[in-house]
């Protein structure tokens, strides 16, 4: 790919295998029909050579004439945007106007796929447009976002910060979790926005295709002891088709894993615990990530898998009075889904999270499976030995398992449905696909789920 510039005509050029301009009475946003793939989406782009990419009444009722494009043809959206806000010389005229497209974006958000490329500085009202889209692409080399610039803050308040510092790619990456993906140039971001679309309906009663079958990278690797951190990407990768794996929000609440991927060329999201941070416990962020994930698999109609090796909620101070309760619910509530959703128990499960992560029929799920070596109770031995046994110094470490932690125990229970080995978990997926294909009430009657929310 050619190195790309700051016209938005290149964009969509680099964006496209086809496409199709649509007249505009704004010569600040660019917009269209584009089509990678064969599918089809509408497309705007802000137009920095004119007013500097400031949006005025126009540009803003123009950018609404194109969402309302892609609802009437029921196709995704994707945001080029570069825009450092509304137009101050034009006045409340354009504030207004654009009030109309923030509404739209909520209005769309769960029923078309909306993406929005922060191709460079995005400001204001724009930014809060991009921000309410169902997924956020960066790049390192141009991309920031933010309410409004360094220039105001150190007037009003006094605090001297640069564009990078206060909404580069980087902090919307780690810190705030805006960012779904960060690339290394527009290129690169062009190219994963495109394969971002291969995972998504055109809207949330579309089909996904389903693709050729590739077998996995690996063999699925499990540690030797059950102490050691176990990175879930050896399970992932033993797990899903391929190459197909692709994360979202990679460097945001590292607890958890999310992402799109394919099993037998059929889409799947993913949500796994990552003992490598946090030891995999849920904290306050990892719970938000996951639930607006869940969110966004329910309105499009995507199967979740929930790979668990939980040691629990993440305990202390700051996680409470951050609101781990709050983002612990809202990821409770996030899993009550009206699409399949099944579970495997990789290694330990303990505690609410446990309960949580595990989704069992109790909770309305569809399947939960648990490897053999697996150990699923209230709390760890470490934790529940004091409460337990005398403190003579013998390890019961053995006992603890065989009374409380044998996943045939919570088969017995009806906690899980099947004590499963490792290998043969990608073949009881691919069943459980086929026989959730009804799963889905009548689609009629099933409301639209919005993904915008806190």
């Amino acid at each position: 790919m050619a190195r790309i510039g700051m016209d938005p005509k290149s964009w969509v050029e680099n964006l496209f295998d086809t496409f199709d301009f649509i007249d505009s009475s704004s010569q600040e946003i660019i917009a269209g029909i584009g089509r990678v793939n064969s599918g089809e989406f509408v497309f705007y782009a802000h137009n920095l050579k004119f007013e500097q990419g400031f949006i005025s009444s126009r540009g803003a009722s123009e950018i609404l004439r194109v969402m309302e494009l892609a609802q009437t043809k029921k196709i995704p959206i994707i945001a080029l945007m570069a825009s450092p806000g509304v137009s101050v010389k034009e006045g409340i005229k354009s504030g207004h106007e654009y009030t109309k497209v923030i509404a739209k974006n909520i209005e769309l958000s769960g029923y078309i796929p909306q993406i929005a490329l922060i191709i460079g500085t995005t400001m204001g009202a724009p930014a809060y447009s991009a921000t309410l889209m169902d997924f956020v692409i960066m790049n390192k080399a141009r991309s920031t976002l933010m309410v409004t610039g360094p220039g105001v803050i150190e007037k009003v308040i006094g605090q001297k910060t640069n564009m990078k510092d206060l909404g580069g790619a980087e902090i919307h990456a780690k810190k705030t979790g805006i960012s779904d993906r960060v690339e290394t140039n527009i290129g690169e971001q062009i190219n994963s926005a495109k394969k971002l679309l291969e995972y998504l309906p055109s809207w949330n009663e579309g089909k996904i295709a389903v693709t050729k079958s590739i077998a996995p990278k690996s063999d699925i690797q499990l540690p030797t002891s059950p102490r050691q951190a176990y990175n879930m990407f050896y399970f992932i990768n033993g797990l899903v088709d391929g190459d197909t794996f692709l994360e979202i929000k990679p460097e945001f609440a590292r607890s958890v894993i999310t992402g799109f991927a394919r099993i037998e060329g059929r889409t799947i999201g993913v949500v796994a615990n990552q003992s490598t941070h946090l030891a995999g416990a849920l904290d306050y962020e990892s719970a938000r990530k996951a639930a607006r994930f869940i969110r966004l698999l329910d309105s499009f109609n995507i199967p979740l898998l929930n790979l668990i090796d939980v040691p629990g909620f993440m305990p202390g101070e700051d996680q409470e009075h951050h609101g781990l309760l709050r983002y612990g619910a809202q990821m409770c509530q996030s899993m009550q889904t009206t699409t399949a959703r099944w579970s495997v128990v990789v290694r330990r499960c303990y505690g609410a999270a446990a309960f949580l992560m595990m989704q069992t029929k109790a909770q309305g799920g569809d399947y939960v499976m648990a490897l053999k070596d697996s150990s699923i109770a209230i709390m760890g031995y470490a934790g529940a030995k004091t409460m337990l046994y005398e403190n003579d110094g013998v390890d019961r470490s053995q006992e603890y398992f065989q009374q409380y932690e044998d996943p045939r125990i919570a088969k017995e229970l009806g906690v899980v449905d099947e004590v499963i080995e490792a290998s043969a978990v990608r073949a009881k997926i691919v069943e459980l696909f086929d026989k959730s294909l009804t799963k889905k009430y009548g689609l009629k009657n099933v409301s639209k789920k919005q993904i915008s929310l806190p």
